[in-house]
């Protein structure tokens, strides 16, 4: 399974801002862009049609592919998935995951997800923790050492106590640097101040705004320049706007931002 190098990876983000490639897994499972690992099951990463949706609960939070950590029920199951990502300068940083946990195990904290960053334990989720988690929810990690312009390895990591199944959910990863917030892209590229996601994208195109403020507008075009889509914002700061992807054809579109005399695009792949 190919491993993303420390040298690959500032190749990638050299003058970038913090990077996480593929936060979504959208790219597919073997894909490269994380490195997979589960003791029992080969990947921890998912799709419905792969490995079911463990009565209905364990389901991606955006697009097909989501990270299911458990599942087993046995203690023997550790699973994780970790990349290098370029985390940029600032004076705060966080790690930024989508939790879900549809099935506590035995409710105890010797089920959990923990976040890592080179090799350092920064923040842990337990079974104890999951009514905060019943549907997914934002996770904010800490991790203001880490913002020095370097490539640091980002590491999910869980692990199962045994005995009934314990499932645990990761999604839409990103990191923010003092506010803004540009990843969970597969494409190395993102607008000023927004996210776009999945990418590729099947029934929703999701645009979430991080440190843009004011009036915007939006418009989604196809290759021949036909509007497909159009909405104007009074206020988008930290707004999360979803766009219905679902009718339209297979091919590649263009997310456009219009805000303060600016124009942003973004090419999102649409595939059913």
């Amino acid at each position: 399974m190919k491993y993303i190098t420390l040298l690959a990876a500032m190749a990638l983000t050299v003058g970038a801002t913090a990077q996480i490639t593929d936060g979504s897994f959208e790219a597919g499972i073997g894909a490269g862009t994380w490195n997979e690992a589960s003791a029992n099951f080969g990947t921890p990463l998912c799709t419905a049609a792969a490995c079911g949706t463990g009565g209905g609960g364990a389901v991606p939070r955006t697009g097909e592919v989501f990270a299911w950590f458990g599942g087993l029920g046995d203690a023997s199951e550790i699973a994780s998935v970790d990349q290098d990502a370029n985390i940029t300068t600032g004076t705060t940083a966080n790690l930024l995951v989508y939790v879900k946990i549809p099935a506590t195990g035995d409710g105890s904290a010797g089920n959990y997800l923990k976040a890592f960053i080179d090799g350092t334990e920064v923040a842990m989720v337990t079974a104890l923790d999951s009514s905060a988690y019943t549907n997914y929810t934002l996770w904010t990690v800490p991790i203001n050492a880490y913002a020095n312009g370097a490539v640091h390895n980002v590491k999910l990591e869980a692990k199962e106590n045994g005995g009934t199944p314990f499932n645990i959910l990761a999604d839409d990863i990103s990191l923010e640097v003092d506010g803004v917030v540009i990843a969970g892209l597969f494409e190395n590229d993102a607008l000023s101040g927004v996210q776009v996601y999945p990418n590729p994208a099947n029934s929703t195109i999701t645009l979430a705004f991080n440190a843009m403020k004011g009036q915007a507008a939006i418009s989604i075009t196809d290759v021949s320049g036909k509007v497909v889509a159009m909405q104007q914002f009074t206020e988008v700061n930290r707004r999360t706007i979803d766009f219905n992807s679902g009718t339209l054809q297979n091919g590649l579109y263009m997310v456009t931002v219009e805000q303060a005399g600016k124009r942003f695009t973004q090419r999102v792949l649409v595939q059913h």
